[in-house]
C-alpha cells in the first residue's frame, strides 16, 4: 500500500520552496513581532496583507516601488478620512440604509481607483482601495475617526516597509561578473514542451540584472529565439543558426556571421537541383534574414499551399502519392520530388507569418551572403540525400545538421552550412567580444559542455548558475543589502 502510494506521488515531484515563499513567511513573522512590540495596537491583518502584496520575485527598484505603494496607501487614507469626516456613508438600521451604504462604498472605491489613474500610479490602485475600504467599512462608532485612520495607515505602511527590507536583504554572495555562461536551449533550458518555466525566467532575469554574463547557443534562427525566449532580458549577443551567426536580440543586428563561399553555394545548389530537391537559401542582407526559394512556375507554395502529404486516388491507400515526382519546365529539366515540395510548402506557410523572416520568390541563382541552405522532406529521403551529399568531392567544405522540431511526423530538416560555421568557433568570437577570461557551457549531451543538464524540467540550469555566479561567501558582504 505504501509502496503504491509512493510510486504514485513521488517526492521528487515536489521542489523546495522558492525565495518568494520564504520571504513571504519571514515578512508575516516580522509583522506579527512588530505588532507585539507595539503593545498589540492596530490590526496586524493589514500589515500582513500589505507585506504579502509587496514581496516580489525581483528586488530591483524596491525603494521606488515602496515609495509608490506608500503614496497609494496615503491616497486611500485621504479618501477614507474625507468619507468619515463628512459622514458621507449613511449609518443606522434598516435594509434600505444598509443597501445605500454598500452602493456608496462601491462608488467611493471607484473614485479612489480613479485618483490613482490621474496621479499615474494606477498599478497601485489596489493598495489605495484596500486601505480606503479598511477605513470606511470597519470604522466603529466609538472610535475617533482620525485615530482609526492613523492606525489603518500605519498598519499598511509597516507591511510595505517590512516587505521592502525583506526583499532587499540577501545572503552574502560574491558575484562572478567576469565569467561568460552559455547554455543550450532545447532540452537544456526548455522542458519537453519547449516552454521556459516561470522559475527559470524569473531567476535568469534576476541574475542578468545583477550583472551576470549569460547567453545561449542554438541551432535555431534568431527569429525562433525571439519567439521562444520572449521575456528574458538578454544583455549579450546570442549564438544562433548552429554557430553561423552572433546576433544581438536588443539591437536586432548580426554582430558576427560565417557565410558560405559563393562557389560552394553554387555546387550545393546544382547538387540539389540534380536530386530534385527544392530548398530555401537563408541569407543575411542589411541586417535582415532574407530567405530565397525558386519559383518552379508557381508549382510550390501556391497550387499546393493547402495540400497535404497524401493525395489519394481510386484504388490507392490514404496517404499514398498518385505520383512521386513532378516535372519542371525550367531550363534545368529536372524532376522535382513531390514529397519535398509539399513539406516545403507546409513549412513556408507556418514560418512566413513571422515578422523576423523575409521570404522572397526568385528564379535568379543566389550565391552571395548565404548563411545556410535548408531542405525538408520525408526522413528516409533526407537520410539518402545526406549520404549523396557527403559523397561529393567538395563535401569537406560544408557541414550539416538535422532538425525535427518544426516537422510533421515522418519529416526531417537538413541544413547545410560552411564547415567553418561551428558553435565552438562562434563561442570564441563571443568570448572575445565580451572580453570574458573564461567560459562555462551547459549542454544535455555528454562531453559537449562543461556542465551536463540531465533534467531540464527541474530548472537545473538556473540552479547550477546560482552556484557558480553567486556562491555564498563572506567576501560578498557588500551584496547583503540590495535595494
Amino acid at each position: 500500500m505504501n509502496k503504491k502510494s509512493s510510486s504514485r506521488f513521488p517526492l521528487s515531484r515536489f521542489s523546495l520552496p522558492g525565495q518568494r515563499i520564504v520571504r513571504s513567511v519571514v515578512s508575516v513573522w516580522l509583522c506579527m513581532i512588530l505588532y507585539y512590540i507595539r503593545g498589540m495596537r492596530g490590526e496586524p491583518f493589514y500589515s500582513v496583507i500589505a507585506a504579502l502584496q509587496c514581496v516580489q520575485p525581483y528586488s530591483s527598484n524596491m525603494l521606488s516601488e515602496g515609495k509608490d505603494r506608500i503614496i497609494g496607501t496615503l491616497i486611500g487614507a485621504f479618501w477614507g478620512g474625507v468619507v468619515l469626516y463628512a459622514e458621507l456613508l449613511p449609518a443606522g438600521g434598516g435594509m434600505s440604509t444598509a443597501l445605500l451604504h454598500l452602493i456608496l462604498l462601491g462608488v467611493f472605491a471607484g473614485l479612489v481607483i480613479y485618483s490613482t489613474v490621474v496621479l499615474n500610479i494606477s498599478q497601485y490602485a489596489l493598495f489605495s482601495a484596500v486601505v480606503f475600504l479598511g477605513i470606511a467599512m470597519y470604522h466603529s462608532d466609538d472610535t475617533i475617526f482620525y485615530v482609526h485612520i492613523f492606525n489603518r495607515t500605519m498598519d499598511t505602511i509597516i507591511g510595505v516597509v517590512i516587505a521592502v527590507i525583506v526583499n532587499s536583504v540577501h545572503m552574502p554572495r560574491e558575484r562572478d561578473c567576469s565569467t561568460l555562461f552559455v547554455s543550450g536551449i532545447d532540452h537544456v533550458l526548455f522542458r519537453e514542451d519547449r516552454q521556459l518555466s516561470s522559475f527559470t525566467k524569473i531567476e535568469l532575469n534576476r541574475y542578468l540584472d545583477e550583472g551576470m554574463r549569460f547567453s545561449v547557443s542554438t541551432k535555431q534562427t534568431p527569429a525562433t529565439v525571439h519567439e521562444v525566449l520572449a521575456g528574458v532580458s538578454f544583455r549579450l549577443p546570442i549564438i544562433a543558426m548552429d554557430g553561423a551567426v552572433l546576433y544581438d536580440l536588443n539591437t536586432m543586428k548580426y554582430v558576427r556571421t560565417t557565410k558560405m563561399d559563393p562557389q560552394i553555394v553554387r555546387l550545393v545548389s546544382d547538387f540539389l537541383y540534380r536530386e530534385g530537391m527544392p530548398f530555401f537559401v537563408n541569407t543575411i542582407q542589411d541586417q535582415l534574414l532574407v530567405i530565397y526559394f525558386k519559383d518552379y512556375k508557381d508549382l510550390i507554395l501556391e497550387e499546393v499551399k493547402n495540400a497535404h502529404h497524401g493525395s489519394t486516388a481510386p484504388g490507392t491507400d490514404a496517404g499514398t502519392y498518385v505520383s512521386d515526382s513532378v516535372s519542371s519546365d525550367s531550363e534545368d529539366h529536372f524532376t522535382l520530388t513531390k514529397s519535398a515540395y509539399l513539406c516545403m510548402a507546409r513549412l513556408y506557410k507556418k514560418k512566413r507569418v513571422s515578422p523576423y523572416r523575409n521570404y522572397v520568390r526568385t528564379n535568379t541563382p543566389i550565391t552571395e551572403d548565404v548563411v545556410y541552405i535548408q531542405v525538408i522532406d520525408l526522413e528516409d529521403n533526407i537520410d539518402r540525400l545526406h549520404e549523396e551529399l557527403m559523397a561529393q568531392p567538395w563535401a569537406d567544405s560544408v557541414r550539416t545538421n538535422f532538425e525535427q522540431l518544426d516537422c510533421d511526423e515522418g519529416e526531417k530538416i537538413m541544413r547545410i552550412y560552411s564547415s567553418d560555421a561551428t558553435r565552438l568557433n562562434m563561442l570564441e568570437e563571443l568570448r572575445q567580444f565580451t572580453g570574458a577570461p573564461g567560459v562555462v557551457t551547459f549542454s544535455n549531451i555528454p562531453g559537449r559542455g562543461d556542465i551536463l543538464i540531465r533534467d531540464p524540467s527541474r530548472d537545473q540550469v538556473v540552479k547550477e548558475l546560482k552556484k557558480r555566479f553567486k556562491p555564498v561567501s563572506l567576501r560578498g558582504w557588500r551584496n547583503i543589502l540590495h535595494l
